[in-house]
């Protein structure tokens, strides 16, 4: 077995938490509690960034990428089959009119059936999408140019590419923001930057390829061999990490508040959550801040490694007992007078999440059944 690397381990199970914190909530409409909704944001791009990190520290093998990714193809078709039969009872969707074309186009073409509530699938066919390009940026990594003074040509086109992924998502979305914001304060911008859309080099899911590759250049150096990156003490540069999270999430939280025109959580997800410039920084924040983080208490460090080894089972799972365990939870707390709060949207995360967990250990167990939970 491969050793794990614990820094990327506490930031998967880091961003697991904050997945399942972000659904089902039982939150009461405070400041804390918006800001808490804010730093979720940052779970699923440094999912992306994660993934980076690990696909680009070893070597690329095509065949066995090839099944990995077309494995999570059949996974997800899977899940989806289970989601279109225990949701219906348990959500009270009507599929009574849905075809046999619907159901073809719902498992297999990464449709969607009108009431069968399952959006937060779309992370895994962005996976998917960065996996199919994967062999090619590999190829772009390790290509050294045409001679010793060009050495990591092909890391400087890949910090180019994550750049341009993130400014033709994030950068011309986040302007839009300030424009509507300079409109609100009575001073003309009629400039419309979507046009500049066409320039996104991957699309649909173009901000998660910048992030994929971000994990990849952060954690495997700088793109010069003969440059060695200049180290600052530990101390002062966890200190600037945790300065730019706040930085961001704080800007993130702005964004929200002029939106809904409140502080306050309001109960609505933040549009275009990901395509904010400031979950950049609270990615590239907490990402920095984790690395080489060590857990000395073994009990914690066996916790973050079991639920950081499982976060596809636990991303799947963690759906079906939301809708089971959330509508109960919320009653008992209402008939014992407790009001919602971060602490017991908390409490709503342990009652999904150690169901979900004991679940994964027990599929991972069945051979037939043991990519379900682990890909």
């Amino acid at each position: 077995m491969k050793e794990r690397v614990q820094y990327l381990d506490i930031l998967k199970a880091i961003a697991i938490f904050l997945v399942v914190f972000c659904h089902f909530v039982l939150l009461s409409e405070t400041v804390a509690a918006n800001l808490c909704m804010c730093a979720c944001w940052v779970a699923v791009p440094v999912f992306f960034m994660v993934n980076g990190a690990l696909l680009f520290a070893r070597p690329l093998r095509l065949a066995r990428h090839i099944k990995k990714t077309v494995s999570v193809y059949l996974v997800l078709v899977v899940w989806k089959l289970i989601y279109l039969l225990l949701l219906p009872p348990l959500t009270g969707a009507d599929l009574s009119g849905t075809n046999g074309t619907d159901l073809l186009q719902y498992l297999f073409f990464f449709g969607d059936l009108p009431g069968l509530i399952n959006g937060h699938l779309w992370f895994i066919e962005a996976l998917l999408a960065v996996y199919l390009v994967f062999p090619l940026a590999r190829a772009a990594f390790d290509w050294q140019g045409t001679d010793n003074t060009d050495v990591g040509a092909g890391r400087k086109l890949l910090w180019g590419t994550a750049v341009l992924s993130l400014f033709c998502t994030n950068g011309l979305y986040s302007l839009g923001v300030c424009g509507e914001m300079l409109r609100r304060a009575g001073i003309p911008f009629g400039l419309s930057l979507d046009p500049l859309m066409a320039f996104q080099p991957f699309g649909k899911y173009g901000n998660m390829l910048g992030f994929f590759l971000l994990g990849a250049l952060l954690q495997n150096g700088p793109h010069r061999a003969d440059k060695p990156e200049k180290s600052l003490p530990p101390a002062l540069r966890r200190l600037g990490c945790a300065l730019l999270f706040l930085a961001g999430l704080f800007m993130l939280w702005g964004v929200k508040w002029f939106i809904s025109g409140r502080p306050e959580w309001d109960g609505i997800l933040l549009q275009e959550g990901y395509r904010h410039v400031p979950v950049i920084l609270m990615a590239v924040g907490l990402f920095l801040f984790c690395r080489s983080l060590r857990i000395r208490q073994r009990q914690l460090a066996a916790g973050v490694r079991a639920a950081a080894s499982r976060t596809l089972g636990l991303f799947y799972i963690h759906w079906i007992f939301g809708w089971l365990l959330t509508n109960p939870l919320a009653g008992w707390l209402a008939a014992h007078g407790i009001s919602f709060s971060v602490w017991t949207n908390l409490l709503k995360n342990i009652v999904l999440l150690v169901p979900a967990l004991l679940v994964t250990l027990l599929l991972e167990k069945i051979p037939v059944v043991r990519r379900m939970v682990n890909g």
